[in-house]
C-alpha cells in the first residue's frame, strides 16, 4: 500500500475502536474479532482492496455483527488514539495485530492515553518493548485461557518439556515445529499470524 492508502486504512482502523467503545462492546471480544477479520488480513498482507471503500459502519458490522448508529466518531479521544497507536506499532515493529493485542490489551492501551498521547511515539514504542518482555506469548495465552502448560500438553499431545521451552522465550516459540505451532494455535483459537516473528 502507498502512503495515501495507509493513511486512509489507518483512519478507518482507528474509527473502529471508537465504535467499539460507543456500542459498549467487551474490549477483549472486539480485538479478538478484529484480529481474525478479513480487514486485518488485507492490512497484514499489505493489500489495498475495494473492501476498504466500504463505510466504517459497514466494516464494523462485517467484523462484529453490530450496528453503531452514531453521528460522531470523537476522533480526538482515547479510543481513536489507541487504534492509531496499534496501527503505528504494527508499521514500526512489523508485528501482527494479534501479537500487539496480546502483549498490550486494549483496556491497558486506553489507560495509556493520558500519559502518552502528547508524547513522542518513540516513548510508547519503548514502553511496548519493555511490556513485551514481561511475559512470553505462550505464558500470556495460558493466562488468558486460565490454562497451564500441563493442560496444554494433555490437550495437544505436545511434550510438556517442549512447551516449557516455548514458554521461556518468544524466539524459541517462533522456531517451533509447524505441527506444534498449529496444535497450539488450534488449542488457543488464535490467528496463525501470532506465531510469525515479523509481518513483512
Amino acid at each position: 500500500m502507498n502512503n495515501y492508502d495507509l493513511d486512509k486504512v489507518k483512519d478507518i482502523f482507528s474509527r473502529l475502536f471508537v465504535l467499539a467503545i460507543k456500542v459498549e462492546m467487551n474490549l477483549y471480544s472486539f480485538t479478538s474479532l478484529l484480529e481474525r477479520s478479513i480487514f486485518i488480513r488485507y492490512i497484514e498482507e499489505n493489500k489495498y482492496n475495494d473492501y476498504f471503500n466500504n463505510s466504517v459502519d459497514d466494516i464494523f458490522f462485517n467484523i462484529t455483527g453490530l450496528h453503531s448508529f452514531i453521528d460522531s466518531y470523537g476522533i480526538f479521544n482515547d479510543a481513536y488514539w489507541s487504534g492509531k497507536m496499534y496501527f503505528d506499532l504494527f508499521l514500526n515493529l512489523k508485528k501482527s495485530f494479534s501479537y500487539l493485542f496480546l502483549k498490550l490489551p486494549l483496556i491497558k492501551m486506553l489507560d495509556l492515553y493520558n500519559v502518552y498521547h502528547e508524547m513522542d511515539f518513540s516513548s510508547l514504542v519503548d514502553f511496548f518493548m519493555e511490556k513485551g518482555k514481561e511475559k512470553t506469548i505462550l505464558k500470556l495465552l495460558c493466562i488468558n485461557k486460565h490454562s497451564t502448560l500441563t493442560i496444554v500438553s494433555s490437550n495437544t499431545k505436545i511434550p510438556l518439556n517442549t512447551l516449557k521451552k516455548y514458554s521461556l522465550s518468544d524466539d524459541i516459540l517462533y522456531k517451533g515445529s509447524f505441527q506444534n505451532i498449529m496444535k497450539i494455535k488450534k488449542y488457543f483459537d488464535v490467528p496463525t499470524s501470532l506465531f510469525l516473528e515479523t509481518i513483512d
